[in-house]
């Protein structure tokens, strides 16, 4: 019995070690949104849109209008459906008095390949005078990309954990076609 319980920890602590390998193919890779350095794709009275670089053979479309922001990923993100997509309160990705934004793309290694299945932007929001931050989580594919899901980053205390999970268990089977939803606490997401 003895040997019996030894052989069946000795497994748990084999596919617990497996499953932590799996877990670290799973990495990011930082990019930073400027549009200073981006082209201009056309020019408009209440913002700009602009392609700016991403990864690898991944760019990023940035656009502006209405005090929001609209930001798509891909080979031609301008294309995608995540270029139509913005959050309901006044937003931006650029932290007051700044104009550069950090993107994460979320990275799946066991593939062999080195493209991205997700990204994830934080927005900064506002709405009858209070603020808050917002965690976007986009699916990224060569021919697609949407908005996932919305995580207040003030409502919810692990909010980059809950995007990161979302991320990689949940954006790469995502149907675009599908709404994004709020995820976690609401906060300012949720009225």
């Amino acid at each position: 019995m003895t040997t019996l319980r030894m052989a069946g920890a000795v497994l748990l602590l084999a596919l617990a070690g497996s499953a932590n390998a799996a877990d670290h193919k799973r990495t990011s890779t930082i990019t930073s949104l400027e549009p200073k350095l981006c082209k201009v794709i056309k020019r408009h009275r209440d913002g700009n849109s602009y392609e700016c670089q991403g990864v690898p053979g991944y760019s990023v479309y940035f656009a502006e209008g209405d005090l929001r922001a609209f930001v798509a990923f891909g080979p031609k993100p301008a294309a995608t459906r995540a270029a139509t997509q913005t959050l309901g309160p006044f937003n931006t990705p650029f932290e007051k008095g700044h104009q550069r934004a950090t993107i994460e793309w979320r990275i799946d290694r066991r593939t062999g390949a080195e493209r991205p299945h997700a990204a994830i932007l934080r927005y900064f929001v506002s709405r009858d005078g209070q603020s808050s931050q917002a965690l976007v989580v986009t699916r990224v594919t060569e021919k697609e990309a949407c908005h996932v899901a919305y995580i207040d980053a003030k409502a919810n205390e692990d909010a980059i954990l809950m995007a990161r999970r979302i991320a990689d268990d949940v954006a790469p089977r995502f149907d675009c076609k599908a709404e994004p939803k709020i995820e976690g606490k609401p906060g300012m997401l949720g009225g």
